[in-house]
């Protein structure tokens, strides 16, 4: 027994010895609990707040103003946008500027002076169920607590009906009118499996050659750096698209989610997307000298992208510092395409500002890390 517990001793301390001489390793099994710690911290939030809201008043009126102003300081909404007019509501929705729309109509003022309830329509965005199901409950809060102030105000003695406005709110869901979270997965899904296997199996794949000892072969062979990985990419672009394939074929035929905009130009997108994920597991590789180092420092690169991108929090809902340092991240912007084409039918003029920014971010990062892999090759 004692023979036997000395020897699982000293394997132990041989494990030990080898993780703390894996400096790289060891380094990213200390970060990634603390970066977890901090995304779960300031994040993971179930509260939404700052919900970006545009008001068309076309009342203009006092009374107006004064609804509004009542449900700004509710603390869950913050004007993101100006608007005249519906088609100025229609636009924004569809560019995702904003996430809900109030439209007082002309006669708000004067049914709230005959003390009557003045109807307002909400307009919401459903592409996120559960965001638009919240947004919409907070309105509906906002409107009951008026009620009663109206009603209870100074113990009991009721004031006047133009000091607190009592609004009847009529929610119109947009994009997604039954408010399936499924529509709303579905799209977010296909951004997430195409970075979750891209950038680790790039990564494992060229960390593999390194531990064979077959990356000395082909360094002495004639090909060109350039050629090794375009050679190493391109089987992975293929099977992005293989995967983008899968989850639409799925996500139409089984969960019932129709396509609203167009596939060729989703398909288009999506390349962008790809170039991004590998120079991201292409840099993954030339930092890792073995696979699990590669798989670590993958899910190290995947971790803020899942949470800062909107795929499963809303952005609005981080605090303003985090919510800065999601424009870094690339995933955001795939999402906002894959979800725009998916439930709102979105073009190229609405999301060309998107893929732009998408395609300067996979250049950049594909060139560094083509030129750390060519220092490796060299």
């Amino acid at each position: 027994m004692t023979a036997s517990l000395s020897r699982i001793a000293h394997v132990v301390w041989k494990e030990v010895i080898q993780i703390g001489r894996d400096r790289r390793m060891f380094g990213l099994i200390l970060i990634m609990p603390l970066m977890e710690l901090i995304i779960f911290g300031y994040v993971v939030a179930t509260d939404l707040t700052n919900i970006e809201l545009a008001v068309c008043d076309y009342d203009r009126s006092t009374q107006s103003r004064t609804y509004v102003d009542q449900v700004l300081r509710s603390g869950y909404f913050r004007i993101a946008a100006s608007c005249g007019t519906i088609a100025d509501v229609t636009e924004l929705l569809d560019r995702g500027r904003i996430k809900v729309a109030l439209v007082i109509p002309p006669d708000f003022s004067r049914r709230i002076k005959r003390q009557q309830a003045a109807e307002v329509l909400a307009a919401v965005d459903g592409s996120n169920s559960n965001t638009a199901m919240i947004a919409a409950a907070y309105l509906e809060q906002i409107a009951v607590s008026q009620a009663v102030d109206v009603q209870f105000a100074d113990h009991g003695r009721a004031i006047r009906a133009a000091q607190h406005p009592v609004v009847a709110l009529e929610p119109r869901v947009w994009f997604n009118p039954e408010l399936r979270s499924v529509r709303f997965m579905v799209p977010g899904i296909i951004c997430v499996l195409i970075m979750e296997s891209l950038v680790i199996l790039t990564a494992i794949a060229i960390v593999k050659e390194k531990e064979r000892g077959t990356m000395e072969q082909l360094i002495v062979t004639p090909i060109r750096p350039f050629e090794l990985i375009l050679g190493k990419a391109i089987p992975f672009v293929g099977l992005g698209y293989v995967n983008v394939t899968v989850v639409l074929l799925a996500g139409t035929y089984w969960f019932d989610v129709d396509i609203s905009g167009s596939v060729p130009l989703l398909y288009a997108l999506t390349g962008l997307f790809i170039l991004t994920c590998l120079g991201m597991g292409l840099l993954a590789s030339t930092i890792s000298n073995t696979q699990q180092q590669a798989s670590m420092t993958g899910q190290f690169l995947i971790l803020p992208n899942m949470f800062f991108s909107g795929f499963m929090f809303p952005i609005a809902s981080m605090p303003p510092l985090v919510q800065k340092l999601t424009y870094i991240i690339p995933l955001r912007y795939y999402i906002t395409i894959a979800r725009g084409i998916f439930l709102k039918g979105a073009g190229w003029s609405e999301l060309k500002d998107e893929a732009g920014i998408l395609l300067a971010y996979g250049i950049l990062i594909l060139t560094v890390a083509s030129l750390s892999f060519r220092k490796q090759v060299r």
